[in-house]
């Protein structure tokens, strides 16, 4: 683990860009990394296990997140349209989990830190969630560069585009609750080589040390959701006309 969060990018890099959320603004992707980043080809392709593992972890932080985010909703005074939007969030990042856990990936760790006032401010909710949801787009879209490379694992680069589709459109919601175009990009932002390249984005949401305090001071650990909680938000299925039907091509492959 440590030698993943070294490499690549430095939190501070990351951060620089942070440093506009409180602001309600915040740097494109390209700024932050750097095209000379994103298309640095020179590095060895992750191996199935640290892409598994490493989107298991993000998965489950983004699972936290959107509940934390549910549960503190008069906080930031949302709609009950945007809490739908968590909901309907919450549920694919948990069938996202469920998929790779499926597949015997382990997230490498099982709770996180966030800023302290993440989930009672919309405006630093909205632009944290924008960065973290890109940074999952360009994970999954990483993941899939990978396997299309291999005759062998070309079921899961469909599945793993169809879950950068969804990591999309959770970004666009979050821009739309943060007052922004949803829809403001032709496509989908390829801004990491590697799936561990995500890893430095999301350091201070695993380890609760950002490297300024361009967030505030984060605080934690927050736990990951309890099967209670996430049987809670499955019984509003129906009520939210959450489409279950859809399946990974990954599995109907198998079939």
């Amino acid at each position: 683990m440590s030698d993943l969060i070294s490499k690549n990018l430095s939190r501070r890099t990351f951060l620089k860009g942070g440093a506009a959320l409180g602001t309600g603004a915040m740097l494109g992707f390209n700024q932050i990394f750097g095209f000379s980043r994103v298309f640095g080809q020179d590095m060895k392709d992750d191996d199935l296990a640290t892409i598994i593992n490493l989107a298991s972890t993000a998965e489950l932080f983004a699972t936290t997140h959107y509940l934390a985010a549910i549960n503190g909703a008069s906080d930031m005074g949302l709609t009950g349209a945007e809490i739908a939007y968590l909901k309907a969030g919450f549920l694919a990042e948990q069938d996202h989990l469920e998929l790779l856990q499926s597949l015997g990936a382990k997230p490498v760790v099982t709770e996180f830190y966030v800023p302290e006032k993440l989930f009672s401010d919309k405006a630093l909710f909205s632009a944290v969630t924008e960065v973290a949801e890109t940074a999952f787009v360009g994970a999954y879209l990483a993941a899939t560069r990978i396997f299309s490379a291999s005759a062998d694992t070309t079921k899961y680069a469909v599945t793993t585009a169809q879950i950068a589709a969804v990591e999309a459109e959770h970004r666009a919601l979050a821009r739309e609750i943060g007052g922004k175009l949803p829809n403001n990009i032709s496509y989908a932002q390829f801004t990491l080589h590697n799936v561990s390249d995500a890893v430095p984005v999301l350091q201070p949401f695993l380890d609760g040390k950002p490297a300024d305090d361009s967030l505030g001071k984060f605080v934690g650990p927050v736990m990951p959701p309890t099967a209670d909680d996430i049987k809670k938000v499955r019984a509003e299925i129906a009520a939210l006309k959450y489409d279950e039907s859809v399946k990974p091509f990954a599995a109907m492959d198998a079939m």
